[in-house]
């Protein structure tokens, strides 16, 4: 056993299996903080691992025969060996390389974009121009579906934006509380002009058969709100209301708005609906004001893909709503959205792991404040899928927040977005195809969709989903 021991040291294979092991670690960790920032699939990462475990074999062959003198010929055993590992090295990644992919897993599956499958998403680019539209059946306008449009601002001055923003923001969540309702995410309504023409062709595109239309004007305390709601099929008014107020009463309009809208299409409330409509945010004119800032920032972060420089510019607006206001729930819970996405896209420098705890801590405050909040279950659920890949806690927060809000768009695509990183591909195509439904104007959700498809090799349905997102978005 002495003289064993005495050659290994000899032939120093000790020192070649630590260099190579600390190589490999290495290079997995450099790997997988580069597949995060690029969402690689996770199948990249399972053949990597293939290959550096048949490579560590090989090392410790190389280094039996050659540890002592680099020197030494290769000889006839040698080869054989290499051969015999090679051989068995391939075998192995040929049969549970692909297990990724073909079959149930247990590990994360790495959220797929456009940029994972350039070869085939350039082939469908090459054939998108022999195709006028994606071959995706049309689903059944239902009588109880909204869009609501960006709203017209009035008051003459840019920098009102904010607040005419604030209030369709504000009313399109009040309306998505109605799980009577199909209500048209915003992310789906933001390139529609406030007053466009041909509404019954918006209509057939969002898939509604109302949508609502409105304006805003603020001139120095008094504000002047008016909604009208509009038949697609038929362009003609359901129903229209002018709200004057000031700003230290505008409070609650939202809600008003929303109760108005669910009797004119006959959507049937239940009392926990009811009683959420009337629930007033803050009472507090600052903290409001504030809010509404810190809400088109983020809001305007969205719409761009996460732009961090928008985040930035929220957290600290929502921090000073919450010192004006500290029991404005809804704050707290927006705020910790934000500190999360924001953490994500690399936190500007920030402590990130800081940052991340105070969002997790802001969120657990939102529904300490406020239990039944369906956005701060939705706040939740993205910390821990983006912040702690706690895939089971982020399902749980998503399942609740969908309790309270059914046909929540952002809800069902973090659901649907977990359910993929766990393996569960059918129930992500569920879950994602759910969410296109409220949201089908949004080009990276449909691409999430033809991802996942490709995943499951299941490559027509991929090719008619990654043409959709073509058509909604051609220069992308």
């Amino acid at each position: 056993m002495n003289e064993f021991w005495q050659r290994l040291k000899q032939r120093k294979l000790v020192q070649w299996a630590i260099a190579y092991a600390a190589f490999a670690f290495a290079l997995l960790q450099g790997l997988d903080v580069i597949a995060q920032r690029f969402d690689w699939p996770g199948t990249a990462e399972r053949y990597l691992i293939l290959v550096l475990a048949v490579g560590f074999f090989m090392v410790l062959v190389l280094a039996w025969y050659h540890g002592e003198r680099g020197a030494q010929r290769i000889g006839g055993a040698e080869l054989l060996i290499i051969a015999l590992l090679l051989a068995i090295g391939g075998t192995l990644i040929w049969r549970f390389g692909p297990a990724a992919v073909n079959g149930p897993r247990t590990a994360p599956f790495r959220d797929v974009v456009t940029s994972a499958a350039p070869t085939s998403q350039a082939s469908v680019v090459q054939r998108s121009s022999a195709i006028a539209a994606p071959i995706i059946a049309a689903q059944p306008i239902p009588a109880k579906s909204i869009a609501v449009l960006p709203f017209e601002n009035l008051s003459g001055e840019k920098n009102n934006e904010y607040f005419v923003a604030g209030m369709q923001d504000l009313i399109l969540t009040k309306l998505a509380d109605i799980g009577d309702l199909k209500v048209i995410a915003r992310t789906s309504t933001a390139k529609y002009a406030s007053h466009p023409d041909d509404l019954k062709a918006i209509g057939e595109q969002l898939g509604v058969a109302s949508i609502l239309e409105g304006s805003v004007q603020k001139q120095g305390k008094q504000v002047l709100i008016n909604v009208q709601l509009i038949d697609t099929r038929s362009d003609s008014h359901i129903w229209a209301q002018d709200y004057t107020r000031t700003l230290d009463n505008v409070f609650g309009v939202e809600g008003e708005v929303a109760e108005k809208i669910a009797a004119a299409l006959d959507a049937k409330l239940s009392s926990a609906e009811a009683a959420r409509l009337t629930t007033v945010p803050t009472r507090n004119e600052t903290a409001y004001d504030l809010f509404l800032r810190a809400e088109y920032q983020t809001s305007q972060a969205e719409l761009g893909g996460g732009n961090p420089l928008r985040l930035a510019a929220a957290i600290p607006l929502y921090r000073q709503a919450i010192e004006k206001d500290p029991g404005f729930a809804l704050a707290y819970a927006r705020l910790s959205y934000a500190e999360s996405d924001f953490t994500y896209e690399g936190a500007g420098g920030q402590d990130a792991a800081q940052l991340d705890a105070q969002a997790r801590n802001d969120a657990k405050r939102a529904l300490k404040l406020e239990p039944d909040l369906a956005t701060a279950q939705l706040a939740l659920g993205y910390n821990d899928y983006w912040g702690h890949r706690d895939f089971d806690g982020a399902l749980k927060a998503f399942a609740a927040a969908l309790a309270l809000r059914p046909n929540d768009p952002g809800a069902l695509e973090g659901q649907g977005l977990t359910q993929r990183r766990m393996g569960r591909f059918d129930a992500a195509i569920t879950s994602l195809e759910q969410a296109f439904t409220q949201n089908p104007r949004n080009s990276v959700l449909a691409v999430d969709i033809g991802n996942t498809y490709m995943a499951m090799e299941r490559y027509p349905d991929a090719e008619r989903w990654l043409l959709r997102a073509l058509t909604l978005e051609p220069d992308n």
